[in-house]
């Protein structure tokens, strides 16, 4: 496979994906030569929890803020 049809293959999968963390993880890619990259500056445990939490965001594992609220007034007796 030649450079150019390797780049729109990966154009055409970057287009068609939804899922943020891949994409995090592509932006990261580029911009790794950055020195002022903030994204870098985090320590990788704090990266590797918000990779894991956009995960959950995408299968669906959150709480509105209606719910949290009702769940501390239950627990606690706000």
């Amino acid at each position: 496979m030649d450079i150019q049809a390797l780049k729109l293959e990966l154009v055409e999968k970057i287009l068609q994906t939804d899922e943020p963390s891949l994409l995090l993880k592509i932006e990261k890619l580029f911009r790794k030569n950055e020195n002022d990259d903030w994204w870098e500056q985090l320590p990788p445990e704090v990266q590797d929890a918000i990779a894991e939490s956009l995960d959950e965001i995408e299968e669906g594992k959150v709480f509105t803020h209606e719910q949290v609220i009702r769940e501390a007034k239950e627990r606690y007796g706000f």
